[in-house]
C-alpha cells in the first residue's frame, strides 16, 4: 500500500479514539479497567484499526492509502458507502471510540 500519511497522522488518530474513550471517565481511565489501546493492522488494500479493551479486541474503522476512514462492516471488510473522516486533515468528526459512524 502506497500511503500518503504519516505516523503522526496514525499516532494522532490513536490518541483522538483514546481521549474519547476517558472523556466517558472524567478524563482517565477508569480504575476497574484493565487497558484501553489501538493498534493498526496493514492489509492489501486497507489498514484495520483495532480496538482492544482488556482481552475483547474489536475492528474499529479502516484507513485507506489516502488516510480516508471507513466505518467496520465486519472484521475483515470497511462499509464502502461513504468516508467517515481523514487522519490527514483530522477530520474525526463522525468518530467515537465505539468505532466510525
Amino acid at each position: 500500500m502506497n500511503q500518503q500519511f504519516t505516523q503522526a497522522d496514525l499516532d494522532a488518530y490513536a490518541n483522538y479514539i483514546v481521549q474519547d474513550y476517558k472523556k466517558m471517565y472524567g478524563g482517565e481511565l477508569p480504575p476497574h479497567s484493565i487497558g484501553f489501546s489501538v493498534e493498526f493492522e496493514p492489509g492489501s488494500k486497507f489498514i484495520r484499526v483495532v480496538t482492544q479493551n482488556g482481552s475483547s479486541r474489536s475492528s474499529h474503522s479502516f484507513l485507506d492509502a489516502q488516510g480516508n476512514i471507513w466505518k467496520a462492516a465486519s472484521w475483515k471488510a470497511p462499509a464502502k458507502n461513504f468516508i467517515r473522516g481523514n487522519i490527514v486533515t483530522q477530520d474525526y468528526s463522525r468518530i467515537a471510540w465505539t468505532g466510525a459512524r
